[in-house]
């Protein structure tokens, strides 16, 4: 994220707790090595030359969420770039067949697309989306994004690496006023507030980015139980499509219709 605008604190990682500390931070964290690695480019490449890039997800050894705003159409071809974190990953890019780009479209059109890949992804262990019904996070729980977002408000080029950052989640009755923007209009949506009353901003390059929760999951073999630490998606990032921005909207992906519409589509 943007390590002047994008505002960070997964403070966990550095050990650091004082509140005084957290609201004079102003720039974002490198994600760990072993962390985010289902974190992958979207890139929409223009004829002409240009190109926007977003975030995505790895949630399936063959799929990717994202925005639907990151595809902008016939006009170019759209690629996702995956191991790009770390490094010293080696980098791939897929491209993507329009008829492998699923838009949802359900009544308010919640802007969020799946995109299959056309090999299966080897080495990287997706996201986990919780099986059958989730419950969106509460008011007040802290879950984590990432981004290579455009390092000044202006725009320009992302930076090289990953960067992490923790945000308080607030629900849509809570969401600072979304009045006259192009979010008031969806329903399923809620947003994300600065750790300790820290600025945040998203910027160009975050936008479709995962917001995501570690949690203890459990799964059962026969009559054996085994638990461990997974980190579980919850929405994805609107904020940032075209310059940096201190409202962070996510899509939530625990209502129904939306999960519903995931699972059938992602098995």
């Amino acid at each position: 994220m943007a390590k002047t605008a994008f505002l960070i604190l997964a403070l966990w990682a550095a050990g650091v707790t004082s509140s005084v500390v957290e609201k004079r931070l102003v720039s974002a964290i490198t994600c760990p090595d072993t962390e985010k690695r289902y974190h992958v480019r979207v890139v929409h490449e223009f004829h002409d030359g240009k190109s926007m890039t977003c975030g995505g997800t790895l949630i399936h050894k063959h799929w990717v969420i994202t925005a639907s705003h990151c595809y902008v159409g016939r006009d170019g071809t759209l690629k996702v770039e995956i191991g790009g974190h770390p490094m010293t990953a080696v980098k791939k890019q897929l491209r993507i067949k329009k008829k492998n780009i699923r838009v949802y479209a359900e009544n308010l059109k919640e802007p969020i697309m799946l995109l299959k890949l056309p090999e299966s992804v080897k080495n990287i262990k997706p996201a986990l989306l919780v099986p059958g019904d989730c419950i969106a996070p509460k008011d007040g729980e802290e879950l984590q994004v990432s981004g290579y977002g455009a390092t000044t408000a202006e725009g320009g080029p992302g930076v090289k690496d990953l960067m992490c950052l923790e945000v308080k989640i607030l629900s849509k009755s809570h969401c600072p006023d979304l009045s006259g923007t192009n979010y008031e209009k969806f329903t399923y949506i809620y947003c994300g507030g600065g750790v300790g009353g820290a600025e945040i901003k998203a910027c160009q390059g975050d936008s479709g980015s995962g917001l995501l929760k570690k949690e203890l999951v459990s799964k059962r073999v026969l009559f054996l139980k085994k638990e461990r630490t997974a980190d579980v998606l919850y929405g994805v990032l609107l904020s940032g499509q075209d310059a940096c921005e201190d409202k962070f909207v996510f899509v939530d992906l625990c209502a129904k219709k939306i999960k519903k519409w995931i699972d059938k589509l992602v098995s």
